[in-house]
């Protein structure tokens, strides 16, 4: 063979071999690149799931007497006739027997639980007064379940409590008179027999007033909350201080408003929340829902029923 074909034929030779190179390389920067557009695009969906994980929101019965509370407003001895609102201070019996045209309520608050858990779940777990499970609704179209054991203990003065609300409310009275705040217990649990006994002495009035059968239960639902449906009867709510509306402008209850649901507690019945609610204001009755459920409550300044359903 020549030389100068031996010549051609290595460099023929010498150019195969780098355009494979070439190749190869072409070719190794082509997976480098798909493969790190996956990754940043799997970045991102990571940082948008944690997100929305975050951002995902849970989403009157006070007095112990057989008295109606009073409010500041209150000031005709009439009957009054039915109305809307209730006031919770009042509902401390068992479910009186009825004229035949009333029905009794039916639940119609639908718990979006889903929503309410995750939004729980970014509060510490170990906190005294945390709750896992949602807080009971109790109003006039949730009746407390006829199996709902209440748990009640002596809280002294005369009054009793469910355990849970009860440790808690001594908690709350602890830091209050730390920081020189003066509470008292004005109303907390009650019978569903001394409801019941509430409620009928109140329709009985009527009927000696001249009201019909029908007309006076109306007008006793219209202020007591009929025996089955009220908080106090499930040993979650607490009265405090007052039966007044003007305890709103106390040191008292701005300092219950600031701190109450550090210890589990939020106030049931807000002023702007009485069509949600179906009970007049009371700046004086607090309900134990557990600090996680609490602090949103309060931080959002929702009721209790928006809180459970979502919808805020």
């Amino acid at each position: 063979m020549s030389k100068s074909r031996k010549m051609k034929r290595a460099e023929i030779i010498r150019n195969r071999i780098i355009f494979g190179m070439l190749v190869a390389v072409s070719i190794l920067l082509v997976v480098i690149a798909l493969t790190g557009g996956k990754g940043e695009e799997q970045g991102g969906d990571t940082s948008n799931i944690t997100t929305s994980s975050q951002s995902e929101g849970i989403l009157s019965d006070s007095s112990d007497s057989e008295e109606t509370p009073v409010t500041d407003t209150t000031s005709s001895g009439e009957p009054a006739p039915p109305a809307t609102s209730v006031s919770e201070s009042e509902s401390s019996t068992p479910v009186p027997v009825q004229p035949e045209s009333s029905v009794a309520p039916e639940s119609s608050i639908q718990v979006d639980v889903a929503s309410s858990q995750s939004s729980s779940e970014t509060v510490d777990a170990s906190h005294p007064f945390y709750e896992e499970k949602l807080p009971m609704l109790v109003n006039s179209t949730n009746k407390i379940p006829d199996d709902y054991d209440p748990d009640v203990v002596d809280m002294g003065n005369g009054f009793n409590c469910g355990r849970k609300a009860n440790t808690a409310y001594a908690a709350m009275l602890r830091k209050a008179n730390a920081d020189g705040v003066n509470l008292w217990v004005v109303s907390a649990y009650r019978s569903h027999e001394k409801q019941t006994i509430n409620f009928n002495n109140k329709v009985q009035e009527y009927k000696n007033q001249g009201y019909s059968a029908k007309d006076a239960y109306n007008a006793t639902a219209a202020i007591i909350a009929i025996p089955g449906y009220s908080e106090h009867s499930a040993g979650l709510a607490i009265d405090i201080n007052s039966l007044y509306t003007s305890f709103e402008d106390t040191t008292e209850y701005a300092w219950l408003i600031e701190n109450c649901a550090d210890f589990g507690f939020v106030i049931r019945y807000p002023k702007d929340k009485v069509e949600i609610t179906e009970i007049s204001y009371e700046p004086w009755h607090y309900r134990y829902v557990g600090s996680n459920h609490a602090k949103i409550i309060m931080e959002e300044k929702i009721c209790l029923e928006e809180y459970l359903s979502g919808d805020y």
